[in-house]
């Protein structure tokens, strides 16, 4: 269950509720079909990152990481709404690796109204927005670009697979995607099937392969703050 670990006590603030102090700007509450969390710094420069958690996780898992990545951005954290033995994921499996198809297009659907929904009642700028997936939310994520293409402009997919069976055939010409690999990753063998999906989907792909398993390393964070600097 791969998740990200706050590693300062300055970090449990992201683990919790952002309210806003007597005089300031309250911090919008909004009905979406995903429970979420928005989170905005203190001098932000109108990017927002998106983030999907990994097998085990929920809406704050990734905020640490996404906030050393990128400590000006606007993080829109999201919980996913299927659960296997108690454990939050983002789509239903049937048995071992066989996943439920019908489950991940019912939960992309609900995943787009979620993203319409954000960008407008948040005011967040589509095209300064970076979805970011660990896991099991990465593989969501490259799902849902493949199910919605368009709504998503710029991922970063950090230890993901192929997962629709079988794949559409969506144009993502100008969307931009780093995919981060673990070299000892019991699971990167089946990353070169989602990266030749994504070329000859048209988008631009950045793969870098990683001293990692499964789980998250400090080379992640290094990675996606330097990806992201040259897309801003």
């Amino acid at each position: 269950m791969p998740h990200a670990e706050p590693e300062r006590a300055e970090d449990l603030k992201l683990l919790l509720p952002q309210f806003a102090l007597p005089g300031q700007p309250r911090i919008p509450l909004r009905d979406l079909p995903f429970v979420h969390r928005f989170h905005v710094p203190e001098t932000p420069d109108g990017s927002t990152l998106v983030l999907l958690h990994g097998t085990g996780g929920d809406e704050a898992d990734l905020m640490p990481l996404a906030r050393r990545a990128a400590p000006h951005a606007t993080l829109l954290g999201v919980r996913g709404r299927a659960h296997e033995e108690g454990t939050t994921r983002w789509f239903r499996r049937i048995a071992g690796d066989v996943v439920d198809q019908a489950d991940i297009a019912a939960e992309a659907e609900a995943f787009a109204a979620f993203v319409t929904g954000a960008a407008e009642s948040f005011g967040l700028d589509r095209d300064a927005t970076t979805f970011l997936g660990l896991s099991n939310g990465a593989n969501f994520l490259a799902a849902f670009m493949g199910l919605y293409p368009g709504l998503v402009r710029r991922a970063v997919l950090i230890r993901p697979m192929l997962v629709l069976d079988p794949p559409p055939a969506p144009d993502l010409s100008g969307v931009d995607v780093l995919m981060l690999v673990g070299a000892q990753d019991p699971f990167a063998a089946r990353a070169p099937a989602l990266a030749a999906w994504l070329n000859a989907a048209g988008a631009r792909l950045e793969t870098r392969t990683l001293p990692a398993g499964h789980g998250l390393v400090p080379e992640d964070r290094a990675a996606i703050a330097e990806w992201l600097v040259l897309r801003t």
